[in-house]
């Protein structure tokens, strides 16, 4: 799993299982950082792969810092990290491997064809798996025992369902079919089935965490957001899984580019690092969209009054499709979060804790959104927020849950204040 030094990754592009991988370029290391030099095909087309910090153009690209273990953002993106990470760092140490004497190079080889979006990595390392059940309670119960550092007898099964995950609740990737079929197998899912993610529980999380999602997207979607498809998986016993289809999966055999705003503009997701202006400016020089950075402004606005503050660069991402255009990706990982401290990741005009109607406004002025339409978001969000009792029951949140969360959406509307 050691690369001889100078030996180079080769990076593709892989749209479609029935199409050749489109080639993107080659990675080495030199003196702790990442050498890129783009593919003939993305120079000659200016490919906006990185769309943001590294043009289509001929010679080596450096990464710009060590933050993203020497790599550039956007090829770390592919990297697991959280949940997934604690589960390629335990394969490797059962093959006598330390994750930790690994490069980003040897860890991008690792993940190989497995990782979030089209990029795919050669030659691949990743250890095989044996895919032992699928049973989900199961893999739930054991994957809360790997989080309290036991080791147990379907941990492989778990790291190759989790594939490129992150994030750190325990989620799986699996195949829904038609008549109600699940399949698994290693590397991409059957191929007449779509790709989803299941999560479970963690440790510190509620009993109910799982229908709390599901509440949260529904609200989401009444709120305006795009989502991917979702639905709670039963549990024998409790409440159940929160699944939602895999949007850099659009279909059987399909696959998009995927970058995180983390990736693109290389703002680390482990601290507050940048802003919804950040975002939203982003957003428009990566898709070119009016309604992309509208999208972003209502997210925004929806996090605030929902009280979801685990917003940070990797919560928000971006789609490339085979011909080259960038679109934003839907929503995801919307739930009740307090935040590092007690505040929102991005920041809102400098305020992350306690964020008005006036600093949303003075954000949507500045992104050409006149004030009329400022309110009508707000008030489509806040009519969302406010029926959250309904949505929460529909989803079988507990009573506590339910009670907790809607006060700290009251709270939050209570110092919201009026656009100034």
């Amino acid at each position: 799993m050691k690369f001889a030094p100078g030996v180079p990754l080769a990076i593709a592009l892989a749209f479609d299982a029935t199409k050749p991988r489109q080639p993107v370029g080659k990675l080495a290391m030199a003196g702790g950082l990442a050498q890129l030099e783009w593919s003939k095909d993305v120079v000659d087309g200016a490919r906006p792969i990185s769309p943001v910090l590294y043009p289509p153009e001929a010679g080596l690209h450096a990464a710009r810092s060590r933050d993203f273990e020497g790599l550039h953002g956007f090829l770390a993106d592919s990297l697991p990290e959280g949940w997934g990470r604690l589960l390629m760092r335990r394969r490797l140490a059962k093959l006598g491997v330390r994750m930790e004497e690994l490069n980003g190079l040897e860890r991008l080889a690792l993940v190989g064809t497995r990782g979030r979006g089209a990029l795919v990595f050669e030659p691949a390392t990743t250890p095989p798996d044996t895919v032992e059940t699928l049973d989900l309670d199961a893999l739930a119960a054991e994957a809360t025992a790997i989080l309290m550092g036991e080791e147990g007898t379907l941990a492989d099964t778990l790291a190759g369902l989790a594939q490129g995950s992150g994030g750190t609740r325990p989620k799986v990737h699996v195949g829904f079919g038609s008549q109600g079929r699940i399949s698994v197998a290693d590397g991409e899912t059957a191929p007449d089935h779509e790709s989803w993610l299941v999560k479970f529980r963690a440790p510190a999380d509620p009993i109910d965490i799982g229908p709390i999602e599901a509440a949260y997207a529904s609200m989401a979607e009444a709120a305006g957001l795009m989502m991917s498809a979702y639905r709670l998986l039963p549990a024998k016993a409790g409440p159940g899984y929160f699944a939602t289809s895999r949007f850099d999966r659009p279909a059987p055999g399909r696959r998009l580019h995927m970058i995180s705003l983390c990736g693109a503009i290389e703002a680390p997701a482990d601290r507050p690092s940048a802003s919804y202006d950040t975002f939203m400016r982003a957003t428009q020089a990566i898709t070119r969209h009016a309604d992309d950075v509208a999208a972003c402004f209502r997210r925004m606005i929806f996090n605030v009054l929902a009280h979801n503050r685990d917003d940070h660069t990797r919560q928000h991402s971006f789609l490339m499709d085979a011909i080259g255009n960038w679109r934003l990706a839907p929503a995801y990982d919307l739930t009740f979060s307090p935040g590092p401290g007690g505040e929102h990741y991005l920041d809102i005009e400098g305020e992350g804790r306690k964020p008005t109607a006036g600093h949303i406004a003075a954000i949507g002025r500045r992104h050409g959104f006149k004030d009329r339409a400022i309110a009508t978001a707000i008030d489509a969000v806040r009519a969302a927020v406010a029926d959250w009792p309904r949505f929460a029951k529909e989803a079988g949140v507990t009573n506590a849950s339910r009670q907790s969360i809607a006060s700290a959406h009251d709270a939050v509307w209570g110092t919201f204040g009026k656009m100034r």
